[in-house]
């Protein structure tokens, strides 16, 4: 907000120097305590040989029907009134502002000065007023709120009813009290209308025979009776120790196809 105000400013301004005169005088702390009222800014800017100047700078108020559009529009979105009542400014509230045809900053002309030193244009005084004002734009946005026309807790106060207002439940237009639906049915009157209710349904008939496990078709194969084989010929010798007798196939030249034989192995844990 600090720069669109300077560049307003800047913008209106007619003679450059008296521009950099009055940036010299901000930055050197000339200005005094500056008061903030709606439509007007004053302060007192003090030169290096000690005189003073009562400046002031004008900007235009915003009328009734404009702050009720603006106080709709913000309304009308959540993070604008979410962030307006916890007293911080929305990111995007002056564009959603313009959009609305209300311009909170402002434009070229808009910034009318006056000063005692009888400067009909922009003097160093009211540009050090100017460069001092967008300092506290940045630290503090309700500023420019309150100059346009509306005090802080004034525009909080409207926020507030607004928001409250609808978010009250509307009752459809065409109904009356009677035709509304009853919140809910006391606990006596339920339980006496359970003979009101229709009788469950019959259980299914039962079977004639009662079933039976289908038999298992699945087959063992080859590896795996091999497998169920070596691990059933498992024993313990000692503690800590196991052995166990490895298969293996009948010496040569014999035509049994049977596993026949054992050969000690072991291994330790």
């Amino acid at each position: 907000m600090g720069r669109a105000w300077t560049k307003a400013l800047e913008d209106t301004a007619l003679d450059g120097e008296q521009l950099r005169k009055g940036r010299r005088y901000a930055r050197e702390g000339a200005v005094g305590a500056v008061s903030v009222r709606p439509g007007r800014i004053t302060a007192v800017v003090r030169e290096k040989d000690g005189s003073a100047y009562r400046s002031d700078v004008l900007l235009q108020r915003l009328s009734a029907e404009e702050w009720d559009r603006f106080l709709g529009m913000a309304v009308e979105r959540a993070g604008h009134i979410a962030a307006l009542l916890d007293r911080e400014m929305p990111p995007h509230l002056v564009e959603d502002a313009a959009e609305a045809g209300l311009e909170l900053l402002p434009g070229i002309g808009d910034l009318e000065p006056e000063c005692s030193c009888d400067t009909w244009d922009h003097c160093p005084h009211t540009a050090a007023l100017c460069y001092q004002m967008a300092r506290l734009l940045d630290q503090d946005p309700f500023v420019l709120l309150l100059m346009r026309g509306r005090g802080e807790r004034e525009l909080l106060d409207e926020l507030q009813v607004r928001s409250a207002a609808r978010a009250a439940p509307r009752e459809t237009p065409g109904t009356c009290e009677d035709e509304r639906v009853p919140e809910g049915v006391r606990a006596d009157e339920a339980f006496a209308a359970r003979e009101a209710l229709p009788p469950l349904p019959a259980p299914p008939p039962l079977p004639d025979e009662p079933g039976r496990r289908r038999p298992s078709t699945r087959r063992r194969g080859p590896r795996r009776e091999s497998m169920r084989r070596h691990w059933s010929s498992w024993r313990r010798t000692r503690p800590g120790e196991r052995t166990a007798c490895w298969p293996r196939r009948c010496r040569p030249g014999t035509n049994s196809s049977r596993w026949t034989g054992n050969r000690p192995w072991s291994r330790t844990r």
